[in-house]
């Protein structure tokens, strides 16, 4: 979305554009996020014998399965291309040995373009592919907390909370939210009960070091312990609830998103000025 379809948007109409994805899950979420735009999103065999002047086939997977490569489906993808097939692929060394590494060498030996995208996640190196980089990383940061996902997000706000224009700024993990709180009665019973629990804490709290007052509340979703856990999405929209109550802000970093440092940065900054 930040990437690809804006590159194609001069060149050709919505409605020419396929995006084709091997599971049926994944393009739910394309449509999710692309919303009301006219580009037409479905999976390998939806598209079976139909065509449109460009293809986007987002094999999604980091490291290439079976299902992803089997020959007959990855066929019928690129075959639906008439003028135009863009390969949204994993960097992963293992993809090399597949029909989809292949690919990529006959669009490389036929000197078409290959890009190498400038969004980047903090959170990639969680991946087990990723591994090494990983403990590379952590290596020369000092580990803050037991689970991996805080302690690359801490390294992002450290990152950015050096920059001279938030000099004035700093952070504190796992603060308790009653601590937060100078007033409960914003709070219905619920809210209340939940906000005063000693077990209930923020995962980052920002803020002014003059006044100690915070700023803003980094949280981070791990998406198999918050997307999948309904009584963990509730908990969540509660804290969101209570801290807008009291003039908070919050910024949420999923580990299936991007752009990690971008998006704390142009908060902060939307915030102070």
């Amino acid at each position: 979305m930040e990437e690809i379809l804006p590159g194609l948007n001069g060149d050709h109409n919505k409605d020419s554009i396929g995006i084709i994805s091997p599971y049926r899950m994944q393009t739910d979420k394309l449509k999710e996020s692309i919303g009301t735009q006219d580009f037409e999103v479905d999976t390998v065999h939806k598209y079976q014998g139909r065509e449109r002047d460009v293809i986007i086939l987002t094999t999604v997977v980091n490291e290439i399965n079976e299902f992803v490569n089997n020959p007959n489906l990855l066929n019928v993808a690129v075959s639906r291309a008439v003028d135009k097939l863009i390969v949204v692929v994993s960097d992963s060394e293992k993809n090399d040995n597949s029909n989809i590494g292949d690919l990529v060498r006959y669009i490389e030996y036929n000197n078409f373009e290959i890009i190498n995208s400038g969004i980047y996640s903090v959170f990639d190196l969680l991946y087990h592919s990723y591994s090494e980089r990983l403990v590379a990383v952590m290596e020369k940061r000092k580990k803050v907390s037991s689970y991996e996902s805080e302690n690359l997000m801490n390294v992002v706000i450290e990152k950015v909370l050096s920059l001279p224009e938030f000099h004035n700024l700093g952070r504190v993990m796992h603060q308790p939210l009653r601590m937060l709180i100078r007033n409960p009665e914003k709070m219905d019973e619920q809210e209340c009960r939940y906000a005063m629990n000693v077990l209930t804490h923020t995962d980052f709290v920002i803020f002014n070091k003059l006044d100690k007052m915070p700023v803003l509340v980094v949280e981070v979703d791990g998406y198999a312990f918050h997307a999948n856990n309904p009584k963990q999405l509730e908990r969540d929209k509660m804290k969101d609830t209570i801290l807008q109550k009291y003039g908070i802000p919050i910024l949420r970093m999923k580990t299936n998103e991007s752009r990690e440092e971008t998006r704390l940065r142009n908060k902060l900054n939307q915030i102070l000025n």
